[in-house]
């Protein structure tokens, strides 16, 4: 078995990253820091395993920019989740309901505005790099 010590430092390293939005895309999503640590490992490691087998750092670094592109295009979703996940749990009557499905809806417009934007820059990158 051969290992390419390069290849494996720059998957590791470049994993990090897209690993650690999801670590706060999960945390939020299921309002539970401890399953957004446990997301994070795994997606460090199964992110690591997958750039590891890119022929180069290229290769890595736009695979890497991809899997950016896709976890801001699904940050609308995570609020969405978000605000079902807190109005049923931390409301008791009508108008906190109201409010917080307001405020999820003020939220998840600034996922759009803000995520899918980037979610496009990043594609941009993911393929300019594949060249």
């Amino acid at each position: 078995m051969n290992i390419n010590a390069k290849l494996l430092a720059s998957g590791v390293g470049l994993a990090l990253i897209p690993a650690f939005i999801a670590y706060i895309l999960i945390a939020i999503a299921v309002n539970s820091p401890s399953i957004g640590i446990i997301s994070l490992i795994l997606g460090w490691i199964g992110f690591s395993y997958i750039f590891y087998k890119k022929s180069g750092v290229k290769e890595q670094a736009s695979s890497m920019f991809f899997v950016l592109s896709i976890e801001f295009l699904l940050t609308p979703l995570v609020f969405l989740i978000y605000t079902f996940v807190f109005a049923t749990e931390q409301t008791a009557g009508g108008a906190e309901a109201a409010g917080a499905a307001i405020g999820g809806a003020f939220l998840i417009g600034i996922a759009f505005f803000i995520g899918l934007p980037l979610a496009g820059v990043f594609y941009l990158f993911s393929r300019k790099l594949g060249e």
